[in-house]
């Protein structure tokens, strides 16, 4: 080989070592800072769901009392796997207009509804029975009936948290109970599994 280019072949070779050596840290630096970006990220998701608040619930057996009248009942168990106690405080429903959470206290004429105005705390690992004649959430001034079948989304609202369930409508026949207070609507209605709203 002449000796003119087996110079230049030496010649190249170094350089080409630095190229790779170079590209190899390049590549590295790379990847770190992307694996740094990527931490970042999982930190900034996590304190989003921190500032979030996210609340995972189960809502097992739920189901809301088929009506043609303007008031009706939700029942079913809320679960809570977690191990914090979690502070039920309200709910919003999607068939217009009120959502409250209700209890039934004894009272002069026999069992009474009322507003749950403080919510219900569901114990950690503990549940929140939801049933006619007792502890329930109560649809008021409903604008149109609720069919048999038909799937409701409601958002359960907990102290800085949402989360949405569904539940689905089907017939129920249910005690007689009346509401404490005549705010809420006039005699006759039937909701919560047949009960009564008398004012």
């Amino acid at each position: 080989m002449p000796p003119g280019k087996h110079t230049r072949h030496q010649g190249l070779t170094p350089m080409r070592t630095h190229t790779r050596a170079a590209f190899a840290a390049a590549t590295a630096l790379a990847l770190a800072l992307t694996a740094a970006c990527g931490a970042d990220d999982a930190a900034t998701a996590d304190d989003t769901a921190a500032e979030n608040g996210a609340t995972t619930v189960n809502f097992d057996d739920g189901w809301a009392k088929a009506t043609d009248t303007e008031m009706s009942g939700v029942f079913g168990t809320i679960r809570n796997p977690g191990d914090t106690d979690l502070h039920l405080t309200g709910v919003d429903g999607e068939l217009g207009g009120s959502t409250e959470l209700h209890e039934t206290v004894p009272g002069g004429s026999g069992m009474m509804m009322q507003e749950r105005e403080d919510g219900f705390v569901i114990p950690a690992g503990g549940e929140l029975i939801l049933e006619p004649g007792g502890n329930h959430i109560m649809f008021m001034g409903l604008e149109e009936p609720i069919t048999t079948g038909q799937q409701i989304t409601l958002t359960l609202e907990f102290d800085g948290a949402e989360q949405d369930v569904t539940v689905f409508a089907r017939d129920f026949q249910g005690g007689e109970e009346e509401y404490v207070g005549g705010e809420h609507g006039g005699s006759g209605h039937e909701a919560d599994g047949g009960m009564n709203h008398d004012g």
